[in-house]
């Protein structure tokens, strides 16, 4: 008898292996390709680890114009130019700029919300079907702010785009929230708590679903892999041509993050992703009481921290830097003078590591999930930008009811493109 070919996910990091999670819950089969050593090796390496809900809301909108004005300049902290003379930046910043009216911001924004809130409940699923309810933390986000009037303009702001998981804090609320926090007090105006935002290792978690979806399920994974085309015949992609030789298929989905435009370019579309560049340092923690437990956002500095088996994380910027993967001193230095600002000793500075990534962004914010609609067979999703690990099990399941032929249990929440059959 001859076996049915596997349903193919290109791409190990925390989108591919939940994808064939979803996939292989489903009874498919399923195969895994990958160019790294190991699983989430890329942008779930190093990233924050905050299933950040609060913090799901598209960046194209009307302020937006002024931020980038100011990072041209270099006059925005969190956010900097490199390469402006890019092509891929132009057209991906001119899509962008139509999405930046108001109107356009609501909609974007609450698709990412709608689809943000979905997956943070599916993740706690996931952790309690394979066991690994360990591994994240579910007690909600604080999102703080330094400055008095940016407090005041953004909680204004508040009740066009926040649900009711939303509280505002002042300085004294915010300390009994977080008593780790009361060292530094005096820095922050007051702040946010998001009573849905979650927090965990997104790279330790990935390794661990990829663990079990091996011994579980049967999936199998093909490490040390590139993809070099597509064999394509009436429509459908017949199998997945690599640097290992050839592996025919029953469908393909296209978990590839950054890289996702260079390998569909020669099959007639470019979804319109843009690698912006992020920055996060680890440290080892010596004084527990004065690291925050809860994850939070600096929104005044734009820095992430979250902190988890012992460790500190701290993350920054917005670099638009094509696909340079560079550590430049200037960037760790900045990280490592906000932790000593904000943390001091509590952290051994000597233990800092530091990495860099780069969040596969679309100009709307939603990422690209569904349908390609010239091929039968051939399914994206990718483009989460910054909330990759929030959205990954929401995107899984929405991808995997579609491809195997059920109802998906919310839609309208893709990113809209005329080459997509969007979810």
């Amino acid at each position: 008898m001859v076996s049915k070919p596997p349903i193919v996910v290109i791409g190990a990091g925390i989108v591919g292996v939940l994808a064939a999670y979803a996939l292989a819950k489903q009874g498919k089969l399923v195969l895994i390709v990958d160019r790294a050593l190991k699983p989430a090796q890329v942008c779930s390496f190093g990233n924050a680890g905050i299933l950040a809900v609060g913090h799901a809301k598209a960046w194209a909108g009307p302020g937006a114009i002024w931020s980038i004005a100011r990072a041209l300049l270099g006059r925005e902290p969190g956010i900097k130019v490199t390469r402006l003379m890019d092509p891929a930046l132009w057209r991906w910043g001119i899509a962008f700029l139509g999405h930046c009216s108001h109107k356009a911001h609501l909609s974007n924004t609450e698709k990412l919300q709608r689809l943000s809130r979905f997956s943070r409940e599916l993740s706690k699923d996931i952790e309690a079907d394979l066991g690994l309810t360990s591994e994240l933390r579910h007690d909600g986000g604080l999102y703080l702010f330094r400055d008095e009037t940016e407090f005041a303009a953004y909680t204004g702001a508040l009740k066009q785009t926040a649900g009711s998981d939303i509280q505002v804090l002042d300085r004294k609320a915010l300390i009994a929230k977080e008593p780790s926090l009361a060292g530094c007090a005096d820095q922050f105006a007051g702040g946010l708590f998001c009573t849905t935002d979650s927090v965990g290792n997104c790279r330790d978690f990935a390794v661990r679903v990829a663990e079990a979806l091996s011994k579980r399920f049967g999936v199998t994974f093909q490490f040390e892999t590139s993809v070099t085309g597509f064999t394509q015949s009436n429509g459908k992609i017949e199998a997945v041509e690599t640097d290992k030789g050839t592996i025919s298929c029953e469908a393909v989905l296209l978990a590839t993050g950054v890289e996702t435009p260079k390998l569909t370019r020669p099959l007639g579309f470019t979804p319109n992703i843009y690698p912006v560049k992020g920055y996060s340092g680890t440290w080892s923690i010596q004084d527990e009481a004065r690291i925050p437990t809860l994850p939070l956002v600096d929104e005044t500095e734009l820095m992430a921290v979250a902190s988890y088996s012992g460790q500190l994380r701290v993350t920054a910027l917005a670099e638009f830097a094509g696909h340079d993967m560079s550590l430049p001193a200037d960037r760790t230095d900045m990280l490592r003078d906000y932790v000593a600002r904000t943390f001091g000793d509590a952290v051994d500075a000597d233990s800092a590591e530091y990495w860099t990534g780069l969040r596969p962004s679309t100009p709307a914010g939603p990422p690209y999930l569904g349908r390609i609609r010239a091929f039968e067979n051939l399914w994206v999703n990718a483009g989460h930008g910054q909330l990759g690990w929030v959205m990954a099990a929401g995107c899984a399941d929405l991808i995997a009811a579609r491809i195997t032929g059920q109802s998906a249990e919310i839609d309208g929440v893709s990113a809209a493109a005329s080459w997509l059959e969007n979810i």
